[in-house]
C-alpha cells in the first residue's frame, strides 16, 4: 500500500509547548507487508510528562536522541507515502512542529486516519483499543509507540478488507501546515480513487537518509541499569583488606550527600571509592555500610509504622543504587519492624523556614498537595526557578525539565519526591 503508518508518545497535549518523546513508524508494502520498522525514545529537552501514561521515566531518554537528530531519517521514511495514524490530526499536528524546530519542514499530507476509517465500519469505535476489540487484534502494550504503530498497521489491513478501496479514500485528509509547523486545517481529498492517491504520493519518494541512531525502551533500560550498577562494579572491584577501619562514619556522611538525588554519577561514585580506600576500606567493609545505610532509611520510613508506596520506591531505588536488591530492603525493614533503629551520619536533610521551593515534573500526589505541605512547613513555593531558589523537587531526578536544567546550572539543590517528604518534616 505504500504507507508509513505513524505514533508518537509526546509529554502532553499541545504542540506549541508538548514535545515527542518516542517516535514508531512502520511501512507497508501495496500487499500490506510489513517493509520496515523505526523505533526511538526521543530526548525532548524537558520533563517527560505523564510516565502513568505512556511508561517512559526521564532516566529513560537521558541519551537518547532528539527529535532533529532524527528528523531526517523520519523525513525520508515518510516520503512518497501516505502517512498513517489513529487520530492522525494529533500525531500530525505534532511531528509538523517537531520537523519546523528540526528546521526541516517536511510536506505531511495527504493522511488517512484510521479512527476515521474505523467510523465507516462502526460509528461508536474511536479509540485504538476500542479498533482493536472490534477487530479481534491484540493489543497488549498500548501507548508504547512501536506496538501502536505495528497494531494501527493491523487495523488499516482489516479494515481495506472490510470496506474495500472505494472508502479508503474517504478516510484520507489533505492537511495543511504553516512552515513553523502550526496547523492550518485539512479537509477531504475528493478523490474517488485509492489507487490513484497512491500513486501520486510515491511519485514524489525520495532515497533513505541511510543508517540512524535509536534508544528502544529495552535499549534505555539495559543503559540505566549499567548505570545504576556503576558504583557495585566499582566496590567489588577494590582490594580485599583484612583490618577493619576505625570508622566508617565518614564515608556514610559522603554516601548521604551523594544519595540525596537518588544518583550516583561516575565522578560520585569514584569519590566514594577513593575515600574509602583513603579509610582502609575494603569491599566488604563498603558492602555493610551500604547496609547499614539501608536500615537507617528503612527506619525513616517506618517512623509512622507505614510504609508508602513511594518510600517503598526509593527504598528499591537506594539499594540498586548501592549494589543491594528488593531482599535487602526487606531484611532492612523486618529489622526496622522488630524495634531495631538505625541512623547514620548526615548533614540537615531538612529545610529552614522561609527557604524558596520550586516544584516539576508528574508526581505521584497533586501538585496542590506538596505546595500545601511545603506552606505548612514555612516554606515558600514558586513558579520558577530563579536565583532565589533554594531547592527544586523533581518527580525524576533525571529529569531535563527546564526548571532542572536550570537548577543545575545555578547549582540549586535538587531532590526527588520521597525526599522531599522526609525533609519537609524538619524544618529548622
Amino acid at each position: 500500500m505504500s504507507v508509513a503508518v505513524v505514533d508518537l508518545e509526546t509529554t502532553g497535549v499541545y504542540p506549541s509547548v508538548d514535545r515527542v518523546v518516542e517516535i514508531g513508524v512502520v511501512l507497508l508494502d501495496d500487499a500490506g507487508e510489513v517493509e520496515e520498522e523505526f523505533c526511538t525514545l526521543v530526548d525532548p529537552g524537558r520533563d517527560v510528562g505523564a510516565t502513568s501514561i505512556h511508561g517512559i521515566r526521564a532516566s529513560d531518554v537521558v541519551g537518547a536522541p532528539a527529535f532533529a537528530e532524527v528528523a531526517p531519517h523520519v523525513s525520508a521514511l515518510l516520503s512518497g507515502r501516505v502517512v498513517v495514524a489513529h487520530n492522525a490530526l494529533f500525531d500530525l499536528r505534532f511531528l509538523a512542529r517537531e520537523f519546523a524546530r528540526a528546521g526541516l519542514p517536511v510536506a505531511l499530507s495527504p493522511v488517512l486516519c484510521t479512527m476515521r476509517l474505523a467510523g465507516f465500519f462502526d460509528r461508536s469505535l474511536r479509540s485504538l483499543a476500542t479498533v482493536c476489540e472490534a477487530l479481534s487484534i491484540a493489543h497488549e502494550q498500548a501507548h508504547a509507540a512501536l506496538e501502536d504503530a505495528r497494531v494501527t498497521a493491523l487495523a488499516l489491513c482489516r479494515l481495506r478488507e472490510l470496506l474495500g478501496d472505494a472508502v479508503m479514500v474517504d478516510a484520507v485528509l489533505a492537511v495543511d501546515f504553516d512552515p513553523d509547523g502550526a496547523y492550518l486545517g485539512s479537509g477531504g481529498l475528493y478523490r474517488r480513487d485509492w489507487a490513484g492517491v497512491l500513486a501520486e504520493v510515491s511519485a514524489g519518494r525520495r532515497p533513505g537518509a541511510g543508517p540512524c541512531r535509536s534508544v528502544t525502551r529495552s535499549r534505555a533500560a539495559a543503559v540505566r541499569r549499567d548505570r545504576d550498577g556503576y558504583l557495585a562494579r566499582l566496590v567489588s572491584a577494590m582490594p580485599e583488606l583484612a583490618a577493619a577501619p576505625v570508622t566508617m562514619a565518614p564515608y556514610l556522611g559522603v554516601l548521604d550527600q551523594v544519595l540525596e538525588d537518588r544518583l550516583v554519577s561516575v565522578s560520585e561514585a569514584d569519590q566514594l571509592v577513593g575515600l574509602a580506600g583513603e579509610l582502609g576500606c575494603g569491599p566488604g567493609h563498603v558492602q555493610a555500610a551500604h547496609r547499614l545505610y539501608l536500615d537507617a532509611l528503612a527506619t525513616v520510613a517506618l517512623a509512622d509504622d507505614i510504609v508508602t508506596d513511594a518510600e517503598r520506591h526509593d527504598l528499591d531505588r537506594v539499594a540498586v543504587l548501592l549494589g543491594l536488591g528488593p531482599g535487602d530492603v526487606e531484611v532492612a525493614l523486618t529489622m526496622a519492624r522488630s524495634g531495631a533503629r538505625v541512623s547514620v551520619p548526615r548533614r540537615s536533610r531538612g529545610f529552614s523556614a522561609g527557604d524558596w521551593i520550586c516544584f516539576t515534573g508528574e508526581m505521584s500526589r497533586p501538585r496542590s498537595a506538596f505546595e500545601n505541605a511545603a506552606r505548612a512547613a514555612g516554606l515558600q513555593p514558586m513558579n520558577a526557578v530563579s536565583g532565589k531558589t533554594d531547592v527544586l523537587v523533581c518527580a525524576c531526578p533525571d529529569s531535563q525539565s527546564g526548571k532542572a536544567r536550570k537548577a543545575r546550572a545555578l547549582g540549586v539543590r535538587v531532590i526527588g519526591e520521597a525526599v522531599f517528604w522526609d525533609a519537609v518534616g524538619h524544618v529548622s
